[in-house]
Formats: C-alpha cells, structure tokens, sequence
C-alpha cells in the first residue's frame, strides 16, 4: 500500500503544477458535454401530439362520405387522458437506490405512450333514417376507434341549409 500511495505521490507532484494537466482535464470535461450539444441529430421518434378533436373532425369527414350519409357530426367520449411512459434507470448503492430519467439530449426519453380507451360515441347523420347507412356508419366507427358497436349510438339528423 505504501508503495502505491509513493507512486500516487511521485505522479500528482510531477504534473499537478503542469499546465497539461489541467487541459488534459478540460479536454474530458468537454467529451462528456459533446453529446448534450448535438441536437442536430434526432434519432428518437418525436411523440405523436394528441388531439380528441381532429379525431372526431376527421371520423366525421369520413364518415360523411358514406354514400346517403349526408352531413355527419361525431362525439366521442374517453376514459382517462393520453400520456407517455419514459425511461428510468436505477443507481444503486450500499445503502440506497435513486431513480433518475433518462434523457435524450434536453427531453427525457419517452419508452412509449398510451391513449386513452374509448367510452362511447354518437354520429349524428341525415341519412341514419336507413337502416343501411346506420349499419355502414356504426361498422366503420366501431373498425377504426376498435370499439363494439353496443357502444355507438348512430342518430338521424335533420338537414340543415
């Protein structure tokens, strides 16, 4: 042991008043930033943002070109909110564990997101007086928000000019 603490010694007395060991330092110091200051590349997949409204714009565009649909208007109801799941890791010690998140740069690294599930829908449509147009109407919500169509309440409504 004495022998490493002389050479420990030998080497900070050797280069501690030498200036390359400060710009040896300084030198690391900015190869652990580096990858804070590259943010031209984005490898991570940028979340979808979330919006219950142009979902039920864009179901009732569809749905208004069901032929005899007529004029469409959609509400759809949820349970709970959308949100993310991010990445932690575990630092571990003798005596303590601490979760941190793990970052991307300057955003924390998103694992995955979730959606919340669907509650209940009305499509109000002019042409929902046939039971045809009410049937291919309720097919087609319950097929693209993946819900049973007990849960779709498909209404005639009147015209408007």
């Amino acid at each position: 042991m004495t022998e490493l603490n002389s050479k420990l010694n030998d080497f900070l007395s050797k280069y501690v008043n030498n200036k390359s060991l400060y710009i040896i330092i300084i030198i690391g110091i900015v190869f652990m930033l580096l990858p804070v200051f590259d943010s031209g590349k984005d490898n991570n997949i940028k979340p979808q943002v979330y919006d219950r409204y142009s979902d039920e714009a864009r179901l009732s565009e569809i749905l208004s070109g069901v032929s005899g649909a007529g004029k469409v208007s959609v509400m759809i109801t949820y349970y709970g909110t959308s949100g993310y799941t991010l990445e932690f890791e575990e630092k571990r010690s003798d005596t303590s564990s601490e979760n941190s998140v793990v970052m991307d740069g300057n955003a924390p690294f998103i694992k995955s997101e979730f959606y919340p599930r669907v509650k209940g829908v009305i499509i109000v449509s002019e042409g929902a007086g046939d039971s045809t147009v009410k049937k291919a109407l309720t097919d087609a919500a319950a097929a693209v928000l993946e819900v049973s169509s007990h849960k779709i309440c498909v209404l005639e409504g009147k015209e408007r000019n």
